[in-house]
């Protein structure tokens, strides 16, 4: 991978869709947008949750897609390697963010792979601009809104950053919601490669909050019906931090949605059970 010099990315949006590799900052509306692209193919974008980046989708996911498509991570506004602005955001103006991405790239339409937040952000995209969309996976994520099922008080407080404790024993605490425990125990090395890779490109406490407040805000429970992109749902039956009936419920309100469970997984189920989530992605998306 190398980076490029993103002076002039729209005139140089077709030269890098060609490319197997490469990395950039791209002007997307008010922000630079740090992104990656892996592979050739058709065109899919994954697009990372709450306070994550490109690197915490681990690496065995990313590179098994990109033998069959064209990968393209990035960082939403807010994380990572993007700008961090000041001031609130929302699910809408992330989902408009990743359109405008595709628009920098010169991409027309994309698979869409989103987990926990951004699963909300691929769900908006879904009902804004279907148009974009060739294929839907919604990861470990929920529609919000009335018939949103939260996690337990005592899960839910996991969300909240704790300032009494270092940012890696902050993430060390909440490993303890995102695997079950057997994981955990039996792949501590793992555990411990997420930490380090969320830790490479930290994001502002403001820019955090910013985006846990989109997170909580978010509501299209009204509107699943009128999503007609084909929809693939997957969930991790041990999953605490979004309880798997928000899944089910999508999968029941989006017309022709498919659904499937990972047995054994907890909330972030790429990284813990990445082949099984590779096969299901790729036999989906063919």
């Amino acid at each position: 991978m190398h980076t490029i010099d993103a002076s002039s990315s729209q005139t140089r949006a077709a030269d890098k869709t060609q490319e197997s590799n490469s990395a950039d900052r791209v002007t997307v509306g008010d922000i630079k947008m740090y992104c990656e692209v892996h592979g050739q193919g058709e065109p899919l974008l994954m697009i990372m949750g709450l306070g994550g980046h490109c690197l915490d989708w681990g690496e065995i996911v990313p590179q098994r897609l990109a033998e069959r498509y064209q990968v393209i991570l990035f960082d939403n506004r807010g994380a990572g390697r993007s700008d961090q602005p000041l001031g609130p955001c929302s699910i809408e103006q992330m989902a408009n963010d990743t359109v405008g991405l595709m628009d920098a790239l010169g991409i027309d339409r994309a698979h869409i792979l989103g987990g926990s937040m951004g699963g909300m952000i691929a769900l908006q995209m879904a009902l804004d601009c279907p148009e974009r969309i060739n294929r839907l996976v919604l990861g470990a994520t929920s529609a919000g809104g009335r018939s949103r099922v939260f996690p337990l008080p005592e899960i839910e407080k996991y969300f909240y950053p704790r300032l009494d404790l270092s940012a890696h024993d902050y993430l060390l605490w909440t490993s303890s919601v995102c695997y079950p425990q057997e994981f955990i125990d039996a792949h501590p090395d793992i555990v411990e490669q997420k930490i380090q890779a969320n830790l490479a490109f930290p994001c502002t406490l403001a820019a955090y909050e910013a985006q846990l407040e989109a997170f909580k805000t978010f509501d299209v429970d009204g509107h699943l019906h009128a999503i007609h992109v084909p929809t693939m749902v997957i969930i991790g039956d041990r999953d605490v931090l979004i309880p798997p009936p928000n899944s089910l419920l999508m999968a029941e309100r989006i017309p022709g949605a498919k659904i499937r469970q990972i047995e054994g997984a907890g909330h972030i189920f790429w990284i813990s059970h990445p082949e099984e989530t590779v096969k299901i992605v790729r036999e989906f998306l063919g």
